[in-house]
């Protein structure tokens, strides 16, 4: 059955970036439709981790006290070198781990009160196209019409023409009960057979943790990722997990990263967030590019609306926008994955001071 309705924007995809999409539509006045493929609350292959530049975003928003409030507090670090070597540092501490079938319906739910419709369950399928442009979106219930479309169904969307290359990561995590750990501290392990990529234990609660890992897809050719990840947890893990309780399959996704952003769609539609491979090469963090994005794609909808404009045109801009806004982020991630690896064993000795673990300890938080 189609919808009759007239939406401005319809926005495919209900993570951060297509949530915080839609609630800006929403609070400038635009009606809007936000669309996911699965019913909320749904399990997010993603370690949950909220980085320093999302925390930011949050508080721009005004949704980090809500935010920090349901969030598992992380107050130090382990920390793990390609060479083996190991140190933990506590400090004062500012980061926390926000599971994401929370985050996205906390920020699914700002954006209905905004005043956007959401349907969960919902399969987005294809575009709807009239003269040249989008003007829709065909879904496993019908089709809807907009004015415009905003992208943010991941990795794989639909909507991309990107013509690049894709730069892949390829991600595997697992939940575990009963897993012995240093309470409200997160740990890293730049192993070497993960290199320049990264392996993390992170606490969801003090009875529940994420393990999982990154690493290159030609990384490893020929070795199932699962594989590598059940070399991982037998290297670090063999006696902790003798003691754990799994929660659930492990989980896997993945992840297209860049450090040149470029914007490729047909006319109609902006992306945004991993579809529009707005993730760190170095970190495969992709929430706070997504909630960012998603704004950006928001207020550049609002203005085509108001003031007209050449859809081609106007997503030129908003490409240049991104770029301006979020590619000196992206561009030092890849630096730190060519070459700041090198790093991690001089910092792990430095830690293992104690001098430094002093000055650590009395850090501010940030």
């Amino acid at each position: 059955m189609n919808d009759a309705r007239n939406w401005d924007v319809v926005v495919a995809g209900a993570g951060p970036g297509g949530s915080s999409a839609a609630r800006e539509s929403a609070r400038r006045g635009l009606r809007c439709l936000l669309l996911d493929a699965k019913k909320f609350p749904r399990v997010k292959p993603c370690a949950g981790g909220i980085s320093p530049r999302a925390r930011g975003v949050l508080r721009r928003l005004g949704l980090w006290d809500k935010v920090a409030a349901a969030a598992y507090e992380i107050r130090g670090i382990r920390l793990g070198a390609p060479s083996g070597r190991e140190t933990v540092l506590v400090g004062a501490g500012s980061a926390v781990v926000f599971d994401r079938p929370r985050l996205d319906a906390l920020l699914a739910a700002e954006a209905v009160a905004a005043g956007a419709t959401f349907e969960d369950g919902r399969r987005v399928l294809g575009v709807v196209t009239e003269g040249g442009r989008v003007v829709g979106v065909r879904t496993d219930a019908g089709d809807v019409r907009a004015r415009w479309v905003v992208a943010a169904d991941g990795a794989n969307t639909r909507f991309s023409t990107d013509p690049r290359p894709r730069h892949v990561l390829h991600s595997c995590m697992a939940w575990f009960e009963k897993f012995p750990f240093r309470p409200h501290v997160l740990e890293m392990f730049f192993d070497a057979e993960l290199s320049p990529h990264y392996a993390w234990l992170f606490p969801e609660s003090d009875d529940r943790v994420n393990v999982g890992l990154c690493v290159e897809a030609d990384r490893h050719a020929g070795t199932p990722i699962r594989e590598v990840f059940r070399r991982f947890l037998e290297r670090h893990y063999a006696t902790e997990l003798a003691a754990a309780r799994p929660l659930g399959e492990w989980r896997g996704h993945p992840m297209v990263v860049t450090d040149v952003v470029e914007h490729h769609a047909p006319a109609g539609v902006l992306l945004v967030g991993e579809a529009c491979r707005l993730v760190n090469p170095a970190t495969g963090e992709g929430i706070s590019y997504a909630i960012e994005s998603g704004l950006h794609a928001a207020g550049f909808v609002a203005d085509a609306l108001e003031y007209g404009g050449d859809p081609l045109a106007v997503a030129k801009r908003y490409e240049r926008s991104l770029r301006w806004k979020l590619e000196p982020g992206l561009r030092g991630g890849e630096l730190f994955r060519r070459w700041g690896v090198g790093l991690i064993d001089p910092l792990v000795r430095l830690g293992q001071s104690a001098w430094f673990r002093r000055w650590a300890k009395q850090a501010p938080a940030t």
